[in-house]
């Protein structure tokens, strides 16, 4: 059995490779549903509740809002998602996503989720904690560093 430093080590050098085949995942997933891989995340976002504004995805897909209107623009005509009058101030827009290709997408995603809903029941209440912890830290971590990189000129 490796030791804790080991298996600290192989955690750390599986990391790049999970992103990588988490990327190829999407790249599949968006040229099966027909849409870009930026605009799959954005309908994630949307479909997830993140991102209810062009302005919020903007911000969260690191885009300006100018190349948000065009891509939503383009999920519109591929009846993704919809922009209506935001209720409480009809200045704005939110997003949502359209019904008509939920399923599609849905029965894309499931496979994944079946894998992921299986291996995750298997851990229990420390080792879940444990990966949610690193989880949550490794994504504002990058968050901020993305920022950081934009930022530096």
């Amino acid at each position: 059995m490796p030791d804790q430093r080991e298996l600290a080590t192989a955690a750390a050098l599986e990391i790049p490779r999970f992103v990588s085949a988490t990327v190829l995942f999407h790249t599949a997933m968006a040229e099966r549903l027909g849409v870009s891989p930026t605009e799959l995340h954005g309908l994630q976002l949307v479909i997830s509740g993140e991102a209810t504004s062009p302005t919020q995805l903007a911000r969260a897909l690191g885009m300006t809002t100018g190349a948000v209107t065009r891509m939503l623009d383009r999920m519109e005509a591929q009846d993704l998602v919809e922009r209506v009058p935001d209720p409480a101030d009809r200045r704005r827009l939110l997003v949502r996503p359209l019904p008509d290709r939920l399923g599609e997408v849905s029965d894309l995603y499931s496979p994944m989720a079946r894998f992921f809903g299986d291996r995750l029941g298997r851990l229990d209440r420390r080792q879940l904690a444990a990966l949610l912890g690193v989880m949550t830290d490794g994504r504002a971590f990058a968050e901020e560093e993305a920022t950081r990189l934009r930022n530096r000129g």
